[in-house]
C-alpha cells in the first residue's frame, strides 16, 4: 500500500517528525512538503497522512488549504492527521479539531500530537520575540518520538484491518 505524508513546516520540526514517521512506517512511503508543491496526485496513494505545526493556535495556511481543496479525495482514502506544537500543556484533541476540517477528523484512522521544539537559529526576529512567551512554559518543548512510533503502529494496524474489510465507504 502506498502512503503519502503531506506536511508543512515553518522551522523544520514538522519535517523532522514527518521523516521519523516515514522511517517508522517502512517501505513505499513518500513525503511531500505541501507549501512547495502545487499539484498532487493523491489517487495513487492508499493512505494519506497530513501534518503541520501550530503557531498561535492555528495550523499553517497551506495545510488548511490542502485539506479543504482535496477534502473529497481525502474522504475516500485512509487518512492520518498530526500536529506539532511547542506547548506541552495544550489540549491535544482540541488542536486537532481546530486544525483540520471536522469531516476529516471524524474520518481519520488516527490523529497525533508530536510535541515541538524551538530552533532559534532558523527564527526571524519576530519569531525570536515570540519565543519569550514559550520561555514561560513549565516544561521544555521537545518532539515526542514515542508518540510518532505509536501513531505509525496504529496506522499500520488499522490499514491491515481495512485491507481485509475492503475499501472504506462513507455515507
Amino acid at each position: 500500500m502506498k502512503t503519502l505524508i503531506a506536511y508543512s513546516t515553518t522551522l523544520g520540526c514538522t519535517e523532522q517528525c514527518a521523516s521519523k514517521l516515514k522511517d517508522d512506517l517502512g517501505d513505499d512511503v513518500e513525503m511531500v512538503r505541501i507549501s512547495r508543491r502545487r499539484k498532487y496526485n493523491l489517487q495513487q496513494h492508499d493512505t494519506i497522512i497530513v501534518g503541520g505545526s501550530i503557531h498561535e493556535g492555528m495550523i499553517q495556511r497551506s495545510v488548511h488549504k490542502f485539506c479543504e481543496t482535496n477534502l473529497e479525495v481525502l474522504l475516500q482514502k485512509q487518512v492520518g492527521l498530526f500536529v506539532c506544537c511547542m506547548d506541552p500543556d495544550t489540549d491535544e484533541q482540541r488542536l486537532i479539531d481546530q486544525a483540520f476540517p471536522e469531516q476529516l477528523v471524524k474520518h481519520a484512522l488516527a490523529s497525533g500530537f508530536f510535541g515541538g521544539e524551538l530552533n532559534i537559529k532558523k527564527m526571524n526576529l519576530l519569531q525570536k520575540i515570540m519565543t519569550r512567551k514559550a520561555a514561560r512554559l513549565k516544561k521544555e518543548p521537545d518532539i515526542d518520538f514515542q508518540k510518532i512510533l505509536e501513531f505509525a503502529s496504529k496506522i499500520q494496524k488499522l490499514r491491515s484491518v481495512s485491507r481485509l474489510d475492503g475499501p472504506i465507504v462513507h455515507m
